[in-house]
């Protein structure tokens, strides 16, 4: 394939990547309205967001192992049309049964892209270019990741919540066609499918009882016994999938995958990376509105700081990470990372703007830096590619739910010990309490980065000793 083509299909692959990515975030801004419009309770409204990332998380291992028997291209534009079609029929709904209904059409579309659009890149691309590659459609994915609630917002500022749905119709049918007249012709396949469904069945259970524990473990608190039954229920469907897994012949993910270092390390420390990204999604927008007193404007200027160094330094490390290794290039990144988590654990309204600032670009730099994509699939086998691209993004996306969970819960644990008792909003005649509980989160954050940096010096030490 040329070399102009490859890009072309890297862009039409990178849209889709952003779009289902953004989706994931951008319509926590448009819960009030949806709320308003579709005459449900807020509680009930935040059920859209819910729904789309739990689905995905659900599907991605499915799709993953049905695109190493169908195609990996056929099941993208297949699965970018379904996009389409959801997006469509999320911003025609005019009730929450049709919202809900359009949000599953949606979310299938979303985990069809998600799980193939890293095997088809690499599938592309000579593996001297992988970095590079992985790297743009990195800073797609992770762009999305935290552009949702300031796109939504300016979106919103204009037209109505419709208007964040229609929007990826012209985008996703544009990526479609360039994908139909570019994309490499796969040979016909003509083999029977085999899925694993008893497993599938207990890996559906473990991801359904996990994230019922943490959205209710959010509303009434994570020590109540029955949110840790729901986290031991998890933890043994996880331990029925692999005891099943290990022994049926055609298993639904193949467990020799994770035999490899750097893949197994690449998946946990992308986690921990997602997670840590979600404190700033959560928390950043409080600080500088309520306590800094700052407008949504200026506000929305500020953390663009973070998208526009992640933008930069994206490819920029996928094509060092080509000359010295994506791992070492992430090892870096990580180092980045503590010092704009140390920022953020320190700050105080008093040091000025200009720190948060500071920090926020060293985020941004880090998070385009760290290579979570070349170094899970660039650890996978070739026969694993199409599993591997749904294990990265069953990775980012299971990190942004402990993050969204984690932050919140964690905020508002250290404002109620400053304040002697029990509150779960922004406290108005208090705002030190908030910066308390701020810096109570980040410490937290700067672990979750301590533990992706030992990981790290851990592989590089012993891709040294294998050498």
């Amino acid at each position: 394939m040329k070399q102009k083509s490859q890009w072309i299909l890297l862009l039409a692959t990178s849209m889709v990547s952003f779009m289902s990515t953004i989706d994931a975030s951008i319509v926590n801004i448009a819960v009030p309205q949806l709320s308003h419009d579709l005459h449900v309770p807020m509680n009930e409204a935040e059920w859209v967001v819910s729904v789309y990332l739990v689905l995905i998380c659900m599907l991605l291992i499915f799709f993953g192992k049905l695109s190493d028997q169908i195609g990996r291209i056929k099941l993208f534009q297949i699965g970018t049309l379904i996009f389409v079609v959801g997006s469509l029929g999320c911003g025609l709904s005019m009730n929450l049964p049709l919202m809900l209904g359009a949000r599953v059409v949606q979310a299938i579309g979303a985990s069809m892209t998600m799980a193939t659009n890293f095997g088809i890149i690499t599938q592309i691309f000579p593996r001297n270019r992988h970095g590079v590659a992985l790297g743009v459609n990195s800073s797609f994915v992770q762009v999305g990741n935290i552009m949702g609630p300031g796109l939504g917002g300016l979106i919103l500022s204009i037209l109505s919540w419709h208007f964040i749905f229609f929007i990826n119709v012209p985008i996703g049918l544009i990526a479609f066609v360039f994908g139909y007249k570019i994309f490499p012709k796969e040979p016909a396949i003509h083999e029977k499918l085999q899925i694993d469904f008893p497993g599938y069945l207990a890996y559906v259970l473990a991801i359904v009882s996990f994230f019922v524990a943490i959205y209710w473990g959010q509303e009434v608190g994570f020590a109540k016994l029955k949110i840790l039954g729901l986290f031991c229920l998890s933890a043994i469907f996880i331990a029925i999938f692999i005891f099943h897994e290990i022994r049926v012949s055609n298993p639904l993910l193949n467990l020799q995958i994770f035999k490899n270092v750097g893949f197994s390390i690449g998946v946990i420390s992308t986690m921990l990376v997602f997670a840590v990204g979600y404190f700033n999604n959560m928390i950043m927008p409080y600080y500088l509105q309520e306590t800094l007193k700052y407008s949504s404007a200026v506000a929305g200027l500020i953390l663009m700081a973070v998208p526009l160094l992640n933008i930069f330094s994206a490819p920029v490390g996928g094509m060092i990470g080509d000359r010295i290794g994506a791992d070492k290039v992430s090892l870096i990144a990580l180092v980045i990372f503590l010092i704009s988590e140390l920022i953020f654990m320190f700050i105080t309204p008093n040091w000025g703007i200009v720190w948060l600032v500071i920090g926020l670009m060293l985020f941004g730099l880090a998070n385009g830096a760290f290579q979570n994509n070349p170094m899970i699939m660039g650890n996978a086998g070739k026969q694993f590619q199409g599993i591997a691209g749904s294990i990265a993004a069953l990775a980012r996306n299971l990190g942004m739910s402990i993050g969204l969970s984690l932050s919140t819960s964690l905020l508002y644990f250290g404002i109620s010990q400053k304040a002697g008792r029990h509150i779960t909003t922004y406290p108005e005649h208090n705002p030190n309490w908030f910066v308390y509980g701020m810096h109570f989160s980040y410490w937290f954050a700067f672990a979750l980065i301590g533990i992706a940096l030992v990981l790290l010096i851990t592989l590089v030490k012993h891709q040294k000793k294998a050498v």
